[in-house]
């Protein structure tokens, strides 16, 4: 709601103001500091002004300790009973081994005893328990910062400002200054700088504002005025539950309305402060087509932090005259703003049908009478708006594609975009770019500057039911960019209609958007509603089943199909997330989504869906998964025939000869520097073995080979290695393959890495036994499945028992190999279902069809699949 000037009688000042210090501390003396005092205790005891009483209002000089300011602030919150204000001009001190800590300067303070000065938690926790207690609307103003000698009259040494000033609930705390600037008071000038401009606001008032001057209001002016000084400012706001609209001064500069408006209600709330709009010419057209029916109900609604304030002040402007070029309409015009209730549009005096009542409101207001309401849903800004808001209010120039991406990770919403552009007037656009990636919520490393937007999100927040607010966080789960109330009943574990009708009253509340049946969060409001990962995953779990039975109904269904094309985001993302989460069914559902994508036309990304499930199985050793992939890699090749609906086979040979041009185009933009041109090669060998064009593959290892060489990365070397020895067995050179394979194993060894010496001592055996070289064929398998039963795990063991058995029963010891293939299926039968590699396909992870087993060749069938996994295991989720 608007502001209110808060009642002189039942509301209590205290101004405190350090001017004098003692010899010998090391801190300047402030004369400005005093004639602040006085020129401030003028102002707010004057009837244009405020009209505070003398006894309502306490002055405190330097003669006073901590203990009298402490007291002083406790008598004024037992005496008040509607507003508090504090006020402290002096020098500001930050503990040596406590950064974070501001402490306030007394008469005998200094930068080396912080027990000489008032420590601000005291403040601030006494007037959090006042607003806490008794209700008081709190605000603090702090005319101070840390001088340093190297500006002549600057208040303080350090360049820090208060980090945690504005921690505290129901209240707003002002400061005069930035955090890595100076507050000036300049010689030759009466006042400082900040207290100055204040007192000068107060005497010329606000254009357009409102008949009272809240903070929110007085912050922006400042802002803009000491902004563009020679010695330029950047005063801080920090506000709790609409603390920015405590009012304590009167507007001069008010216009009073004209007799069409005396309609409206003294009830009514007044008008917003005008803040600079960006990006909003056609909303406001928008707007002025809508007003153009004459009177009624307008109800500007969207999320919390989207902008709607801002729109509907500079609406009212226009229809009241308040704007050169836009003269008033004829009708009385009513401004309601945060509106969360239908009846507080009942019950103002003038009805709809004499008054145009713009309203503002995170929900659609469905209770109001359709005769008279139109509504205008608001969305974020466009990026390119956001990006100009930002150089505009942080003076940059340049750095357009850091503060794209700053924009996307805030949703492009003003009221999130505001801090951050306060913030890089100070910091390196790279710098903000990198802690916001890397934060759990964009706005987390601010501190106090995203009390708003946090405040913003939780008053809708904690509106919700329980109910409400579970469904919140069960789709914050959810890993895609928008999803149907389907696959919402999945993460939720409810009946569709249900969570429907619960998804509808989100976007109500303002905290989802609903486009074309679908739903989305945005994303700043996402990372607000988090849960834990493990719970996300878990939840997931149930969403990835109902995507595989949606996709396969689809396949011979039209209702489904058309499911289908609009969720292909919502699949991609989902099949990347099943792939991160380590699903035990991530292969499968990404091949689905790949046949999908295909499906629709989509052949590019089709490939990549197809190259990321291959490139998953093989991590996995997962030689059913391999199987599917490389058979939907084999589909991929296809093209839609013009003359036909049907996808028919492209010629292998074209196939093959544009993947091998691309891959030569690749090949000639290898990136400098032997280790990176070596990594971009063995990408390429990859790419390469995909489209089984092997002899490719195999030059473009080798000149991997050669780059990790010269770069001394033996780890990247043995990687290399083992990638060899696999297109080696695949090709059929077994003599080859078992010299590369030992070569990786004995660098894997040196470099403890177990796990991955172990399977490639397992590739050296597998390439000698196929060899007929059995001798050191059984050396690396016992090698295998020692560091296979170091590493503790069991589908890499179960594959090793059955190795060394096929070896020890080659070389005529059949006892043996029948007790190694008796622990192999003891080990099974104690791990549950089997979901390890067979010997073939970890042997020859990258082996042709031609070259399996006709068992092998045969790419399994959704309903193979599902038969060839335990049904408990398809439907539970799994962590592995």
């Amino acid at each position: 709601m608007t502001a209110r000037l808060a009642d002189r009688s039942a509301s209590r000042a205290v101004l405190i103001g350090i001017h004098g210090y003692a010899a010998g501390g090391g801190l300047a003396q402030l004369p400005a500091v005093e004639r602040n005092i006085t020129a401030l205790r003028d102002a707010l005891c004057d009837e244009a002004v405020w009209g505070l009483t003398a006894a309502g209002c306490r002055v405190l000089g330097p003669e006073a300790d901590g203990s009298d300011v402490m007291r002083a602030i406790d008598a004024a919150v037992n005496e008040a009973t509607d507003t508090l204000l504090i006020y402290y001009a002096g020098h500001g001190l930050l503990h040596p081994d406590r950064p974070a800590d501001l402490h306030l300067a007394l008469h005998d303070s200094n930068e080396q005893q912080m027990w000489r000065a008032l420590p601000y938690a005291h403040i601030r926790d006494e007037v959090r328990s006042a607003y806490r207690r008794r209700g008081l609307k709190c605000a603090v103003v702090l005319d101070c910062c840390f001088s340093g000698a190297a500006v002549e009259g600057g208040m303080s040494a350090r360049a820090t400002l208060l980090k945690q000033a504005a921690d505290i609930d129901g209240v707003c705390v002002l400061t005069s200054s930035a955090a890595t600037e100076l507050a000036y008071s300049l010689p030759g000038e009466e006042l400082s700088a900040f207290t100055g401009a204040m007192l000068g606001l107060l005497r010329t008032g606000v254009l357009g504002a409102g008949p009272e001057l809240d903070f929110g209001t007085v912050h922006a002016r400042l802002h803009r005025l000491l902004s563009t000084r020679e010695h330029p400012q950047h005063p801080q706001l920090g506000a709790h539950n609409s603390g920015e609209r405590i009012a304590v001064f009167r507007n001069p500069a008010y216009v009073a309305q004209e007799p069409h408006e005396a309609g409206r209600s003294a009830n009514a709330p007044g008008l917003l402060p005008a803040e600079q709009l960006f990006g909003r010419d056609r909303e406001l057209r928008d707007l002025a087509a809508e007003t153009a029916r004459g009177p009624g109900v307008l109800v500007i609604h969207g999320p919390p932090g989207v902008g709607k304030s801002a729109l509907a002040a500079e609406l009212y402007q226009r229809l009241t005259g308040g704007r050169e070029g836009h003269p008033a309409v004829g009708f009385p015009v009513v401004l309601l703003d945060d509106v969360t209730d239908a009846a507080e549009v009942s019950q103002t005096d003038a009805p709809p049908r004499d008054a145009l009542f713009v309203v503002t409101s995170r929900a659609s207001l469905t209770d109001l009478m359709p005769r008279y309401v139109r509504r205008y849903a608001l969305a974020p800004l466009e990026v390119d708006d956001a990006v100009a808001m930002m150089h505009d209010l942080s003076g940059l120039t340049g750095h357009d594609g850091e503060l794209r991406e700053i924009a996307r990770l805030l949703s492009c919403f003003p009221l999130a975009l505001r801090p951050i552009a306060a913030r890089l007037r100070r910091t390196p656009p790279d710098l903000l770019l990198d802690a916001m990636r890397e934060s759990d919520r964009p706005l987390q490393h601010l501190h106090s500057d995203d009390d708003r937007v946090r405040t913003a999100f939780t008053v809708s927040y904690k509106a919700l039911s329980e109910q409400q607010r579970q469904v919140l966080h069960d789709c914050a789960g959810h890993p895609g960019p928008d999803f149907d109330r389907y696959s919402a009943a999945a993460l939720c574990r409810m009946p569709p209609g249900i969570c429907g009708l619960l998804l509808e009253e989100l976007v109500d509340a303002g905290l989802l958007q609903r486009t074309d049946g679908r739903y989305a969060f945005h994303d700043l409001y996402r990372s607000y509603s988090r849960t834990t990962p493990a719970q996300e995953a878990l939840r997931r779990t149930w969403l990835y089943l109902h995507l595989r039975r949606w996709l396969e109904a689809a396949r011979g269904d039209s209702a489904r199909s058309a499911w289908r094309a609009a969720a292909l985001p919502e699949l991609r993302a989902a099949a990347r997330a099943a792939r991160e989460d380590r699903w035990n069914l991530a292969t499968e559902f990404s091949c689905e989504v790949a046949d999908a994508l295909r499906e629709e036309q989509r052949p590019a990304v089709a490939r990549e869906e197809a190259e990321a499930a291959y490139r998953y199985a093989t991590g996995r050793s997962y030689g059913r998964g391999i199987a599917r992939a490389r058979g939907a890699l084999a589909l991929v090749g296809t093209e839609l025939d013009p003359g036909h609906p049907q996808l028919v086979r492209r010629d292998p040979s074209h196939v093959r000869r544009d993947v091998a041009a691309e891959l030569l185009r690749a090949a000639r933009s290898v990136p400098e520097g032997a280790a990176e041109g070596g990594r971009h090669l063995m990408s390429l060998a990859e790419r390469a073995l995909a489209a089984n064009l092997i002899d490719e593959a195999m030059r473009f290892q080798a000149e991997a080979h050669a780059c990790f060489e010269e770069a001394g990365d033996d780890s990247l070397l043995a990687e290399c290695l083992a990638a060899e020895a696999a297109v080696h067995m695949y090709t059929g050179q077994y003599p080859d393959a078992a010299v590369l394979a030992q070569k990786a194993a004995q660098l894997l060894d040196d470099q403890g890495d177990r796990e991955g010496a172990a399977h490639s001592h397992a590739t050296a055996a597998e390439a000698f036994r196929k060899a007929g070289t059995l001798t050191p064929a059984r050396l690396h398998a016992d090698l295998a499945l020692e560091r296979f039963e170091a590493v503790d795990d069991p589908a890499s063991l179960s594959y090793a028992y059955r190795l060394l058995a096929k070896i020890q029963w080659a070389l005529g010891d059949h006892a043996h190999a029948r007790r190694l293939m008796h622990k192999e299926h003891e080990l099974r039968r104690g791990s549950g279902p089997e979901e390890g590699p067979s010997t073939q396909a970890i042997a020859h992870p990258s082996s042709r069809a031609a070259r399996m087993s006709r068992a092998e060749r045969q790419v399994p069938t959704d309903g193979a699949l599902e038969q060839g996994a335990d049904s408990d295991a398809a439907r539970l989720p799994s962590q592995s």
